[in-house]
């Protein structure tokens, strides 16, 4: 057991530190790509993975990594403002299928997961970024 968990977090480690090292766009889809796989873990637990929610979430962290990578950040406040409002109708004319918890949580996974790993990348980006990650 011990020696399986030693392998796989000296592989990942390895990962880690190739996506980091390269940068860019290798780095960026590293990172969209564990966003929405951490994304999904999150909805598997609220048990909205496939169903409206999640898949507005999903939406929206597709979103945000396009305007991320289109250089486009004025227009992730009116990302957020669609998000919220999206999730608002789907709860409102889905009203006994979801609870208020499970909109709350679905709203917030996209900051917890998809925002805060997507500063790796901001932050790579920067001119001495590769040494600050």
């Amino acid at each position: 057991m011990f020696k399986t968990r030693l392998l796989s977090g000296i592989l990942l480690v390895i990962i880690a530190l190739a996506t980091i090292i390269s940068g860019g766009n290798v780095l960026f889809s590293a990172l969209c790509l564990v966003s929405f796989i951490g994304m999904t873990e999150i909805y598997k637990i609220l048990g909205i993975s496939g169903k409206l929610l999640g898949i507005a979430g999903y939406l929206a962290a597709g979103g945000y990594y396009a305007l991320l990578l289109f250089d486009k950040p004025e227009w992730i406040v009116m990302l957020i403002i669609g998000y919220l409002i999206l999730l608002m109708v789907i709860y409102v004319f889905a009203y006994p299928n979801y609870r208020s918890e499970q909109v709350m949580l679905a709203f917030f996974g996209l900051f917890y997961v998809a925002f805060m790993l997507s500063y790796v990348y901001q932050l790579r980006m920067l001119k001495e970024g590769a040494f600050i990650v």
